[in-house]
């Protein structure tokens, strides 16, 4: 896998199991996701949006089937190849946000990697918080916590930007700011965002609906 450029994704007899019983969560026949898209995947929370996420960032391997990225089964990859294939090729915005508490604001955008403080400090000001850079994560509001897990996909070479819920926490400014720095950062890129925001719509050129694309 090369950085250079975005790579295809693609999906094939794929089936998520899930709790003690094993029972299907989703599966999906065939779907491939092209170099450089757009992608909003809409639908209702407990349907498996986040998990199809955690699905391309190889963070769940699926009961069967194969999810190849730039034509390569990533489950097959050792566990080396594949820590090294997310910390390359992926960034993510998770609903939870995956912050460090202890860190500042500069330091969790750091966690990206091959990021300086002078280039997390610049992507910190694009997301209007060059006053709050200095500050421990943990004594920012939940929406600026939210603009710092973006920052951190800025300042980010990755070339799969994954999304879940990126506006959940937001009012209509700031999703509407945090969804033009997105798709900024995604030029050239491939975006796919999970969500239930209709207010987003509009910023993608491809929405699907999670339940027509699943069984």
């Amino acid at each position: 896998m090369t950085s250079s450029r975005a790579m295809n994704i693609s999906f094939e007899n794929v089936e998520v199991r899930v709790g003690e019983r094993n029972e299907s969560l989703f599966s999906l026949k065939s779907f491939e996701i092209p170099s450089g898209s757009r992608l909003l995947i809409r639908g209702p929370s407990g349907a498996g949006k986040t998990t199809f996420l955690h699905l391309i960032a190889g963070l769940l391997e699926p009961a069967r089937g194969a999810v190849y990225v730039d034509e390569k089964d990533i489950n097959q990859l050792s566990e080396d190849r594949l820590a090294q294939y997310r910390r390359d090729h992926v960034a993510l915005v998770f609903q939870k946000l995956n912050l460090l508490n202890h860190l500042t604001a500069t330091e969790n955008v750091r966690l990206a990697k091959n990021v300086s403080a002078e280039s997390a400090d610049h992507v910190l000001s694009q997301v209007g918080l060059s006053a709050k850079a200095s500050e421990f994560v943990s004594k920012l509001s939940l929406g600026e916590q939210q603009r710092v897990a973006v920052a951190r996909v800025l300042a980010s070479s990755a070339q799969i930007i994954l999304a879940d819920e990126p506006t959940s926490s937001l009012d209509d400014k700031n999703a509407s700011d945090v969804m033009k720095l997105l798709i900024t950062a995604s030029e050239g890129k491939t975006l796919i965002v999970v969500s239930h925001d209709q207010r987003i719509e509009s910023f993608f050129s491809e929405i699907r609906n999670f339940k027509e694309l699943t069984q």
